[in-house]
């Protein structure tokens, strides 16, 4: 039995990510490249690509230099495999830990068309020549899975466990198949029949592994050596001392491309030719660059035909070809930084305030202006207060600060003993948890902070209806119970009947605390919105997920409740009328949401907001600020 469970999206969120849209622009990536796939086919007149890295953004480059973003995951995509089609993409997401997903979109609908969630390492990802499969390789003995591209299901293609698989071909016909493993092994399958035809020992612990001159020959790089195998015999023709070297070969090209690096910026283009399919040439030098940098170096590349385009550490996109020249060409990206990242938003009557890494400033969406109110003394978060700002910074000690922008001036609140993990206002109460083990609370007026509770596993607090503390917790710690209630005068302590492994997103309103749990099991997994009524002590759900999602969020402006319960879009569910609607999605994920009287507004993980009416599921405007300090608008 292969180790892999099915992701199904039921209920409330299996049709969400149609209600995407897309951005067009040369915006690069935000983190580091991962990987480049070609999205055209080769001797194709226009050539695109698809790039993907730690952002989570798919982006699909045309020959004009524009890329069509769209952010799919808040994890890094490893790897990334473009259908024959050209129309689906495959994508492997991960943190690095317990998530590892494979996942195929459907490019033209931005839509998921399945998922699949796997209990290992992905190492390759690839599909056949044709299309049938999707072949997903892992690090473990159960190696290659062959996955219906159709429909997602699984088929035995193999009859045997094939080992860790870090490269998966198949012929044109999809009847063979080959594959590396780096424990030393090429083998060749037959897939009609699902045994091995040919196994070869060659060399270990190859990166970068891949095959060309029509799979007469494997390449990959171990300790700054390329080593260059025949595919018929498993015999080293040739091994190449390379620095820190990216191959670069397209799926018809009879020679090996490859660029090294000095670190010092300069780069050099190198072919390996093939000799009569025995043996191979010594590296011919083909054209020299100077480009990014150490942090900013190329990370990826990928050829088709004679063009080449390499992906950076900081998100750049760069476009060369293999044409020989004798002169030194300078590497120019083809993309631009030109937005500044938002990093949270308040609403204070019927403005709204934003954060960015130099400032704080208000605006609107009616008259779109952006008035500087001062500068951001390093904090990541806001909380309104009047009509002054909180400043704080989660997962520091960086002390809580209160900015008074009419001034304007900057005062110390209070300095966390410990990591800041929440903070949470009430009047002129915040509480604020720290380092999941310990829940203070800090007077706006007597300006005292006194500690109210310490215990492990401890997620988020807000003050109830009732006056007291209640405490989002996971059920494993002491007391067993997810949700705590804690008197703050006499620190008496009751647990509340909550079912859940874990409670988090909490939200007040009169005698009902709002918020999500999580009920984990080996037999299943659903994330709950729920209510608690502090007068029946009852629980009763308003969402549920027949999934995990620990990451969600809850936002609560009565009669209103936003969540993003599911990852994909923000929910707006009316508790008074008892509906809900699916909040169209920008190009990025949902971070954040807030709304005054008149308007909705979203902060995306790019660092972008979306715009909407209140009950309207369409987005009016999706603003981005510009370096100069100015709205930039799709």
């Amino acid at each position: 039995m292969k180790k892999i469970s099915f992701v199904t999206l039921i209920t409330v969120l299996s049709c969400m990510a149609i209600f995407s849209q897309s951005h067009i622009s040369t915006q690069a990536h935000q983190e580091s490249i991962s990987m480049i796939a070609n999205a055209s086919k080769e001797g194709a007149f226009e050539k695109t690509y698809f790039t993907a890295g730690k952002d989570g953004f798919l982006v699909k480059w045309t020959d004009d230099n524009q890329g069509e973003h769209f952010q799919i995951s808040d994890m890094e995509i490893k790897l990334i495999a473009v259908a024959p089609s050209g129309n689906e993409i495959a994508v492997y997401e991960t943190d690095g830990g317990l998530v590892n997903r494979v996942s195929v979109w459907n490019w033209n609908t931005l839509s998921r068309k399945f998922a699949r969630r796997f209990s290992d390492t992905i190492s390759s990802l690839a599909y056949s020549e044709k299309g049938t499969f999707l072949i997903a390789g892992t690090t473990t003995v159960d190696g290659a899975v062959f996955i219906k591209a159709q429909d997602g299901t699984l088929d035995n293609k193999i009859r045997a466990n094939t080992g860790i698989i870090s490269m998966i071909r198949t012929s044109e016909t999809e009847k063979t198949a080959v594959m590396y493993s780096p424990t030393g092994s090429l083998s060749y399958y037959n897939l009609n029949n699902g045994t091995i035809k040919q196994k070869l020992s060659v060399e270990q612990s190859l990166e970068q592994p891949l095959m060309f001159d029509n799979y007469m020959f494997l390449a990959g790089v171990r300790n700054n050596t390329i080593c260059i195998i025949h595919g018929t015999t498993g015999k080293t023709v040739s091994k190449i001392t390379a620095e820190n070297p990216i191959l670069l070969c397209s799926k018809s090209d009879q020679n090996l491309y490859y660029l090294s690096n000095d670190e010092r910026g300069t780069y050099t283009l190198y072919v390996v030719e093939n000799s009569d399919n025995k043996t191979v040439s010594e590296p011919k030098l083909v054209k020299k660059y100077k480009g990014p940098r150490s942090n900013a170096a190329i990370t990826c590349g990928t050829k088709n035909g004679d063009e080449i385009i390499l992906g950076s550490k900081t998100g750049a996109i760069y476009r060369t070809d293999s044409t020989e020249e004798r002169e030194t060409v300078i590497l120019e990206a083809i993309t631009e930084n030109i937005y500044d990242k938002i990093f949270d938003i308040a609403p204070i009557g019927e403005d709204f305030y934003f954060l960015t890494r130099n400032a704080v400033f208000k605006s609107s969406y009616d008259t779109g202006m952006v008035d500087r109110k001062g500068e951001n003394p390093g904090q990541t978060q806001l909380i309104p207060y009047g009509n002054k700002l909180i400043l704080w910074s989660k997962g520091t000690r960086n002390p809580v600060q209160l900015f008074d922008y009419s001034i304007p001036s900057l005062t110390t609140l209070f300095t966390p003993k410990t990591s800041l993990q929440s903070l949470r206002l009430f009047e002129n109460t915040l509480i604020d948890v720290e380092s999941n083990s310990t829940v203070n609370k800090f007077d706006m007026e007597e300006k005292k902070l006194v500690e109210i509770y310490t215990g492990a596993g401890l997620q988020d607090a807000v003050i109830g209806g009732d006056g007291k503390l209640y405490i989002a917790k996971s059920y494993a710690t002491n007391p067993p119970s997810n949700l705590l209630c804690v008197d703050m005068q006499t620190k008496e302590t009751v647990p509340v009947n909550l079912s859940g492994n874990v409670a988090f997103a909490l939200n007040a309103h009169n005698k009902d605390i709002y918020g999500i749990s999580v009920q984990s099991s080996d037999q299943a997994k659903t994330t709950i919105v729920f209510k608690f009524n502090l007068t029946s002590k009852t629980t009763s759900p308003i969402l549920r997920l027949k999934s995990e999602d620990p990451n969600a969020f809850t936002y609560m402006h009565y009669p209103f409740l936003y969540t993003n319960i599911g990852g994909v879009s923000v929910r707006s569910c009316n508790l008074a009328q008892k509906k809900n609607i699916v909040l169209k999605r920008s190009a990025s994920i949902p971070l954040k949401v807030c709304q005054n009287a008149n308007r909705v507004v979203i902060l995306n993980m790019d660092g972008s907001i979306s715009w909407y009416k209140i009950e309207s599921p369409q987005v009016d405007a999706d603003w981005y600020l510009t370096r100069d300090g100015q709205w930039f608008e799709f």
